[in-house]
């Protein structure tokens, strides 16, 4: 029989008592707790103006630049030189070199061909020496023969 008493004391107090254990209650007498911030500086945020971001231009910007040497030839390349120092730096004392080149080269031609042609001129006389021992030319020593076909002018009168 005791099982049975003890059943009822635990279902009267299960409806009798309505409150929460003690303790779940706070206690009046403690102080309240301090929130890291207050309702002051929240409402304070608040009232500030927002921030506004401008828009940003949606249109990419692409830039490209291409820079390319012409070709040039060993002229070209030391007209070029000689106008980037054109104080004459290059050991060169203010001395045209270019054109002092050119006139070496010139006078080198002209040296060489004036050869060739000598040497030619004896290598025609010696082929015609040669023919006048063998034919007889006597009649080119009086002077060339007039050109058939051509009127010379008439000397002496006016």
């Amino acid at each position: 029989m005791g099982i049975v008493v003890l059943a009822l004391m635990l279902m009267a107090a299960s409806q009798t008592s309505t409150t929460p254990p003690p303790a779940a209650v706070p206690d009046q007498r403690a102080p309240a707790t301090e929130y890291p911030v207050s309702v002051e500086r929240v409402r304070e945020g608040l009232q500030r103006p927002t921030l506004k971001i401008p828009p940003i231009d949606p249109t990419p910007v692409f830039r490209a630049t291409i820079t390319e040497a012409a070709l040039e030839n060993p002229l070209q390349g030391m007209r070029r030189a000689l106008a980037e120092d054109p104080g004459g730096h290059g050991g060169t004392g203010g001395f045209d070199v270019l054109g002092a080149v050119m006139g070496i080269v010139k006078s080198i031609k002209a040296a060489r061909r004036a050869h060739a042609e000598a040497e030619i001129r004896k290598d025609v006389q010696a082929a015609l020496n040669a023919f006048c021992v063998e034919h007889d030319c006597s009649v080119l020593e009086s002077g060339p023969l007039p050109i058939e076909g051509i009127v010379l002018p008439r000397r002496g009168r006016p």
